[in-house]
């Protein structure tokens, strides 16, 4: 493994992050993997990296790092103003550090979450067929203070890559998303099924684990008690307060709250990129017979 960067300031969370570990939710452990699959493919695209590569991913930046060899990388996800050596750069697009450079990630502030991705990937210790970082399951690597983040040699770019403005993604503070029907959408209210599909509701917090919306009370019919169902990234449950709980990445892989509904695959990156006091859709999508 090759020294690429030391880590000189803390943000306010950021680990290391592959494509998730396949095949043991059987046994209790999540898949983990990218909040944002979107920019964290993008990235391996525009370094010509294969897919299952690994970058560093932060959450609402605050990150400092030092170079301790050359290379070249490219910063993907939300808007946030990134400078080196005090001179700001794009993201989306390659650039290069030479050792010693100074890197510095800004508060974010379109989205949340911003990844960080060497030419050839990051690497570490592989664990259950991943590097992706669980903390809570103590797998992968924590990073912090003073922490250094190896990669591999790989044959530099002679030319600057990156992604043209137009199609880069935007990170809206009011979104709609597509969801599916839970095991347990019956069981609501017909008012609360009507209030989760036609009202905004409001996020007010999270972590990698579960994002926290506020909005109308959803109620179930009457209380009972239900089997614990599987979970996956994008269930949403509703726990005794009313307010919906949207699993995430390293989410539990079992819930005994009733499920609602679940998030389409192909929007859980808007859900991630969610911040404080942003928005949030509902939109029932029905699956026909073909």
């Amino acid at each position: 493994m090759k020294p690429l960067l030391l880590v000189t300031k803390q943000g306010v969370y950021g680990s290391l992050q592959d494509q998730g570990r396949f095949g043991y939710r059987a046994f209790g452990i999540p898949l983990s993997g990218p909040m944002d699959k979107v920019s964290f493919q993008a990235a391996q695209l525009i370094l010509e990296n294969p897919h299952d590569q690994t970058s560093f991913e932060m959450f609402v930046g605050g990150f400092e790092f030092e170079a301790l060899a050359d290379g070249v990388y490219v910063l993907t996800g939300g808007h946030c103003t990134c400078l080196v050596n005090n001179t700001p750069i794009e993201m989306w697009k390659t650039f290069h550090l030479m050792n010693g450079d100074q890197l510095v990630i800004k508060h974010v502030n379109q989205g949340a979450i911003v990844y960080l991705t060497p030419l050839g990937g990051f690497t570490s210790q592989v664990k259950l067929g991943s590097r992706s970082n669980l903390s809570l399951g103590q797998l992968g690597t924590n990073i912090t203070k003073g922490s250094i983040l190896y990669g591999q040699d790989s044959a530099p770019f002679h030319y600057n890559r990156g992604l043209y403005a137009p199609y880069r993604p935007t990170f809206d503070r009011a979104i709609s998303v597509r969801v599916l029907k839970g095991p347990h959408f019956h069981l609501f209210k017909e008012e609360s099924q009507r209030h989760f599909l036609q009202n905004a509701f409001q996020f007010i917090g999270g972590n990698r684990m579960g994002y926290y919306v506020k909005g109308t009370v959803l109620q179930l019919q009457e209380m009972q008690d239900i089997l614990s169902e599987a979970t996956q990234f994008g269930t949403i449950q509703v726990p005794p307060s009313g307010h919906p709980i949207i699993l995430m990445a390293d989410a539990q892989t079992v819930g005994g709250y009733p499920i609602i509904a679940t998030v389409h695959e192909d929007d859980l990156h808007k859900v991630a990129q969610m911040r404080m006091f942003n928005t949030i859709r509902f939109a029932l999508e029905v699956r026909g017979c073909q």
